[in-house]
């Protein structure tokens, strides 16, 4: 057959202007809050508009940069009309921060800066960062190999002061969280597991991992005394109890530390059976504190309660 050969398609350089130096690209996403898309890179973050013109049909909004990138692909997402990341400036250790208008927040505390850096650059590479706004929560999830870090954003504002908390899937130590890709769908948050192909759903009426049995654990802020010592009469954690499995008795456990460090031993108490709405959780005769004390108390998914506050009759010595 006769006839002349289709010609090659013709392919474009790009074309628009960077506005920093170059460096590694890591993710583009949307924000209806502002216009145009955010191109993050490793240590800045720039907004594209769109223009008519062939090829690459962007280019950058000036003055609209934000000075910190973001670590990985999936480390920034839209949180409460920002653009909530996982990253730092050029020469900056990594951080949490809200982003917008090209200006910065850091909502990570040292604690969580302390815990980033003890993963390394490919690990932080490969942390996924969400948001879930439900129940008048405001939560940011930071999805890390072991263990999954939350920010409240609600609590931050009611008591003025950066809230975060820890998830894990274990019963010792740390492990990662199976809880993944939350989505709003059916009338219910649908969650993946990041170990399988499983598809579930967040039950507040269990506090299993999908029928994994987890740990949950708390402390208290720092009793103090004035330097001066105190006995500890008793303690009180008031709860929301009976909601157990049926045919079950779950213990909870508390024990204190006078250093930070070393602990006391667990002492053991149960939270009541399926139905018992009335039991109170109190442990009796706690020791004392010479200086300074923490409490702490732990427990699993077994001991499903709800609790309200911590009440203790503690009697100050004078020297």
């Amino acid at each position: 057959m006769g006839g002349s050969q289709p010609s090659k398609p013709q392919y474009q350089t790009p074309v628009y202007k960077e506005l920093s130096l170059p460096e590694l690209r890591t993710a583009i996403t949307k924000f209806l809050g502002q216009e145009g898309d955010f191109q993050a890179l490793q240590n800045t973050m720039e907004v594209f508009d769109s223009f008519d013109q062939e090829g690459f049909p962007f280019n950058p909004i000036t003055g609209a940069q934000i000075e910190k990138g973001a670590v990985g692909t999936f480390a920034c997402c839209v949180f409460n009309s920002a653009i909530a990341f996982v990253g730092s400036g050029r020469n900056e250790a990594p951080g949490v921060y809200l982003g917008v208008n090209a200006n910065t927040q850091k909502i990570s505390t040292q604690e969580i800066d302390i815990l980033l850096l003890s993963y390394t650059e490919a690990q932080l590479s490969q942390i996924k960062v969400e948001a879930r706004n439900d129940r008048a929560h405001q939560h940011l999830y930071i999805h890390l190999p072991d263990r999954t870090v939350v920010f409240d954003a609600q609590a931050s504002q009611e008591i003025q002061g950066l809230v975060w908390f820890t998830l894990t899937t274990s019963t010792v130590g740390f492990a990662q969280y199976r809880a993944r890709n939350f989505v709003w769908c059916y009338d219910r948050w649908n969650v993946s597991d990041p170990q399988s192909t499983t598809i579930g759903v967040m039950d507040l009426t269990i506090g299993s991992h999908w029928g994994q049995i987890v740990r949950w654990e708390f402390s208290t802020i720092i009793v103090y005394n004035q330097s001066l010592g105190a006995i500890f009469h008793q303690m009180e954690l008031v709860s929301l109890t009976g909601r157990v499995t049926v045919g079950t008795n779950p213990q909870i456990s508390t024990s204190y530390s006078k250093d930070g460090i070393s602990w006391s031993q667990d002492r053991f108490t149960t939270v009541g059976t399926f139905g018992a709405t009335q039991k109170r959780i109190a442990w009796f005769q706690m020791g004392n504190m010479r200086n300074w004390r923490i409490q702490r108390f732990r427990g699993d998914t077994q001991a499903h309660i709800s609790i309200v506050r911590l009440e203790a009759q503690i009697e100050p010595l004078a020297a």
